[in-house]
């Protein structure tokens, strides 16, 4: 009985294991839900980088046990972005003993959560991460206009790309109007606040905005009548995680949590 037992967990397991292999193996995005911000997750394989930023430490290690099973754990490289509470997420993320390498897109400004966090790498200037064999990553900052380095963190932005697809992340709606435009934006993140903003300065597609920073409705009637609103708008909540799925010639959303904008009234 013992070894009948035995073989079947052993078989369950060996099934279960082969499913999250495939799942995790193509390229892919992962937008989490971490309380005043989006954070995100970007995998190539079995490489990985996160950007961590908010404020619920909590809902980020609940979105992020979502995608990362017991055997695969590892992240490369932590990018850490935000100043006072949006540090709270980064915070719990340095803690993580699966990550290998942390730094920050910008010097943090001084606060308790900096002090918290220690001495860290920055980054400096615009950074080109060859994620894996087919995912690059490029990290930019800039600060607005008025904006005091020694108590603000600059916005920033990343643009993630495979193949001929591009995805652009943006720390705010304020960021979109501090950098050139991109070419051919698949899909749109905004973090923070004021997405629709970033939307029209850098539109595309789709948009994936912060739940904390817009609602449903307010969403909607914000392209209602517009002359070419994004086709579809996501909305992230603290806790979840929204998986985009690079496949050939484009990119993969999971459409139960789509809202067709393209005919908004």
């Amino acid at each position: 009985m013992a070894a009948a037992v035995f073989v079947i967990t052993l078989i369950g397991c060996s099934a279960a294991f082969a499913l999250w292999f495939r799942d995790l193996g193509p390229p892919q995005i992962a937008v989490l839900g971490t309380g005043n911000r989006l954070s995100l997750l970007v995998s190539d394989g079995p490489a990985r980088l996160v950007i961590a930023t908010g404020n619920d430490p909590i809902a980020y290690e609940n979105a992020l046990t979502r995608l990362r099973p017991i055997f695969a754990r590892r992240i490369d490289l932590l990018l850490v972005a935000g100043d006072g509470d949006s540090l709270l997420v980064p915070l719990t993320a340095r803690d993580d003993r699966h990550v290998r390498r942390i730094a920050a897109l910008a010097p943090l400004p001084p606060s308790a959560e900096t002090a918290e966090m220690g001495s860290i790498d920055t980054l400096t200037g615009a950074r080109r991460i060859q994620l894996g064999p087919a995912v690059r990553v490029t990290v930019e900052t800039a600060f607005p206009f008025a904006a005091d380095p020694t108590t603000d963190f600059p916005s920033w932005r990343a643009t993630i790309e495979h193949g001929g697809t591009r995805i652009v992340a943006l720390s705010d709606g304020a960021a979109a109007a501090l950098f050139p435009p991109s070419d051919a934006t698949s899909v749109l993140i905004v973090a923070g606040d004021d997405p629709v903003a970033a939307w029209n300065l850098a539109p595309a597609v789709a948009l994936i905005a912060n739940a904390e920073a817009i609602g449903g409705p307010e969403l909607r009637s914000a392209f209602a009548g517009a002359r070419r609103p994004p086709q579809w708008g996501f909305r992230v909540h603290p806790n979840e995680a929204l998986r985009l799925r690079f496949v050939p010639g484009g990119v993969e959303i999971a459409s139960e949590s789509a809202q067709d904008l393209s005919e908004a009234d």
